[in-house]
């Protein structure tokens, strides 16, 4: 929980804007963090200034499509691979030539 208490600390006011060099550091230090701290932190407002809380939460959603995309591809593996089985099932039976 130490991570997360160091990302707490802002040093700018409520409209500070943030350089892509902070964004980039930002984002390295969310991957670092992981995903389940990033929304707890996020919940307890604990980013501060408006566009560290969107910036996390535009992260977040990243991470999640990602997963989707990987579950996606993965049942689609897995259907082509079990109608390959059942074809393969179907010539080595004799059923289909």
């Amino acid at each position: 929980m130490a991570n997360v208490s160091r990302m707490t600390n802002t040093t700018g006011g409520e409209d500070e804007k943030l350089t892509a060099r902070q964004k980039r550091k930002l984002r390295k230090e969310f991957s670092q963090l992981g995903r389940d701290s990033v929304r707890y932190n996020v919940q307890i407002g604990g980013y501060g200034v408006a566009q560290r809380r969107e910036l996390a939460l535009e992260w977040l959603r990243e991470q999640e499509d990602e997963d989707d995309k990987i579950k996606r591809w993965t049942l689609y593996a897995a259907v082509i691979a079990a109608a390959i089985s059942i074809i393969t099932l179907l010539v080595t039976l004799g059923v289909m030539k």
